[in-house]
Formats: C-alpha cells, sequence, structure tokens
C-alpha cells in the first residue's frame, strides 16, 4: 500500500525525466564560484485533498496511516486528490496551532512547522493532521536568525514503521 501511494503521488506530481532535460551540465568540478538559486520551498505544492466529503490542505495526507488508507484517485478537473479510507480508520484531525497549544508550552507565534523533512508552507490553523497518528512532537530553539530570540521549529512525527525502527534504533558511540 506504500508503494502504491508513493507511486501515485510521484505520477501526479509529474516527475519524468522528460522535464528538465539539459544539454550542457550546470555543474562542475572545475567551477570556482557557487551557483546562487533563489527558490520558494514550497515549489511543488502538494494537491489538495478530498477525505470522507470534505476537502482538507495537502499536508494532512503526510500524517494519515498509509496502511489505513484503501485507495487514491486523482480528479485533474478539480484538481484534488480523492482519498478512501478503510472503513475502520477514523483520522483524529487537529490543526498544527492545536496541536502546538495543546502538547507544548510554547507562548511564541514564530514557529516553523515540519511533518518529517517537509516544511509546511500554509496557515498552521488550517493545515490538520491525524493527532493519533503522531509519535513524535520535537521542539528546537532557532538561535541564529538576528533579532528574533523566540524563534522555533516544532517537527512532527508520524508513525510508521521507517520511523518506528529509526527512533528505537540503539546506538553505541
Amino acid at each position: 500500500m506504500k508503494k502504491i501511494l508513493l507511486c501515485a503521488l510521484l505520477s501526479f506530481f509529474g516527475l519524468g525525466l522528460t522535464h528538465g532535460q539539459q544539454l550542457k551540465p550546470l555543474y562542475s568540478k572545475t567551477d570556482t564560484l557557487p551557483k546562487v538559486v533563489y527558490k520558494d520551498l514550497d515549489e511543488r505544492p502538494l494537491p489538495k485533498i478530498e477525505m470522507q466529503g470534505r476537502t482538507y490542505v495537502g499536508d494532512a495526507m503526510r500524517s494519515l496511516k498509509p496502511e489505513e488508507v484503501q485507495s487514491i484517485d486523482v480528479d485533474k478537473t478539480r484538481q484534488v486528490m480523492l482519498v478512501e479510507l478503510k472503513p475502520g480508520y477514523h483520522p483524529v484531525l487537529m490543526s498544527l496551532s492545536d496541536i502546538k497549544k495543546k502538547y507544548t508550552n510554547l507562548k511564541s507565534e514564530h514557529v516553523i512547522f515540519r511533518i518529517e523533512d517537509h516544511f509546511v508552507q500554509h496557515d498552521p490553523n488550517e493545515v490538520l493532521v491525524d493527532e493519533s497518528n503522531i509519535m513524535l512532537i520535537s521542539i528546537s530553539p532557532i538561535k541564529f536568525i538576528g533579532g528574533l530570540e523566540d524563534l522555533y521549529m516544532v517537527t512532527l512525527v508520524p508513525r510508521t514503521d521507517k520511523n518506528l525502527k529509526k527512533l528505537n534504533e540503539i546506538r553505541f558511540r
């Protein structure tokens, strides 16, 4: 099911070898100056998803239990992913702002949210995640931004097999 979900997402985003082919390489070992690229972090925004008759911001997809997703279809005319859940799965959807209020003691409004390795580029009041599938909430102060003493990064880690294995791993140094 995870492979099907990944394939559907990749095909939807149009990742293909035909886009962006170049004849001359952009980078080489002999370059002496760095290339500077300004780009928006939300270069390829997730499409909106429709689930149980309601439409949500696409970031909600990152916190769903992959094994509980029955099917994913794409409605290109409405530009929405149609997600059908298995009958017994009822995600507890909560906004990122509410997660912050409920589980952390952060009073700052200067918060950068991440779901795993993906930065959230939408309003934290609109982005809903499955509260019951969040395994870890990591809070890190960001101290290198001048003038902002109360900037934090809040990272949500969903409960997946990969994340369970990674976080339960014991490392000896």
